[in-house]
């Protein structure tokens, strides 16, 4: 058959789900649940002296909302006090979703005086509202900490990280005044993964990056070339200030050692070189040509990132595969009359 013209669009995608299906696979993202867990007790109003910061929450919160964009998003909203009891309301992220629940939130009343049970409000959305077949981020917001059962809140965080990883479950502790602080030192003290405590009330300015799930590194391309992980910002978050850096480590392996700080492009991009542990030759022999071997990679951001104009930034913490390819990509070509 004579080379006449291009292969076709049609061809090149053809070839591309029949000789990487793990590819397709990988980018195919589970659908998101947003859930609020909103505290309304009086203190968010100024009661007993606390400072009197109910309205802003309430248009952060519809902010927040207003911003989702994907209509598969499903959105969560649990108001609390110190009740086991709680109300909850679901909407899909429709535009006539988000209205109805914004509504709820600005019709919303409260004139009791209560305590926080924070506690309650964690286990309401394990039991009820995560799971496994979508990716769930919960935002907490509170003003102050559990004056409720503080052991049994010790309880829920001692487990929430096995939780966490099985149904796939990111979680903001968002501190709206210093009087919330002390819940943060409880969770930093355990070290909670997949809850990152965020201070101050504008929680629509959140960005969370998940990273791409794997990225494969061809051996036989050479040393010269870097790895590129691109991020994917949650929906509806604004535009991430320039300069802000990622530092990137390895797990423990025989193959390749990666500590390096790199800066997120405008593309939500990061390149790095990793340093590999033997030269060209002894990797292609030492790693097997059948399969390919990986290394773990982790993402966290880097020294002064904490500070502003990035401090709300942050990075989800998903396993990250560097899958070591030690065999020749194989390609193929179509032509047509």
């Amino acid at each position: 058959m004579k080379c006449s013209k291009k292969p076709s669009l049609y061809l090149s995608l053809l070839l591309g789900i029949l000789l990487f299906p793990e590819l397709l696979l990988a980018q195919q993202v589970k659908d998101v649940r947003l859930t609020y867990l909103w505290d309304v007790t009086l203190s968010m109003k100024g009661y007993n002296g606390s400072p009197d910061i109910y309205e802003k929450v309430v248009n952060a919160m519809a902010k927040d909302i207003e911003s989702i964009t994907n209509e598969r998003t499903e959105i969560v909203v649990v108001p609390f006090q110190d009740s086991e009891k709680l109300d909850e309301w679901r909407q899909p992220a429709t535009q006539e979703g988000k209205s109805a629940l914004i509504k709820k939130i600005k019709e919303y009343k409260n004139d009791k005086v209560t305590n926080t049970n924070i506690s309650a409000p964690i286990l309401h959305s394990i039991d009820k509202i995560f799971s496994a077949d979508r990716i769930d981020v919960m935002k907490l917001m509170t003003d102050g900490d559990d004056n409720v059962d503080k052991k049994k809140l010790e309880r829920v965080l001692d487990s929430w990280c096995e939780m966490a990883k099985s149904k796939d479950v990111f979680g903001y502790y968002i501190m709206l005044t210093d009087a919330a602080r002390k819940g943060e030192v409880l969770i930093r003290e355990k070290e909670i993964c997949r809850f990152e405590t965020v201070q101050g009330i504008d929680i629509d300015a959140i960005v969370s990056l998940t990273p791409q799930k794997s990225v494969a590194h061809n051996l036989r391309d050479g040393f010269e070339n870097d790895v590129v992980v691109k991020f994917a910002p949650n929906d509806g978050a604004g535009r991430v200030p320039e300069g802000f850096k990622v530092l990137v480590r390895s797990e423990d392996n025989p193959y390749v050692d990666v500590d390096a700080v790199a800066e997120l492009g405008s593309d939500f991009t990061i390149r790095f070189k990793p340093e590999f542990k033997m030269t060209q030759d002894e990797l292609k022999d030492s790693l097997p040509v059948d399969h390919n071997e990986s290394v773990s990679l982790k993402f966290i951001p880097a020294v002064g990132m904490d500070k502003s104009p990035y401090s709300l930034i942050r990075i989800l913490d998903v396993p990250v595969k560097m899958i070591l390819v030690n065999k020749p990509e194989k390609t193929m070509r179509f032509y047509v009359r």
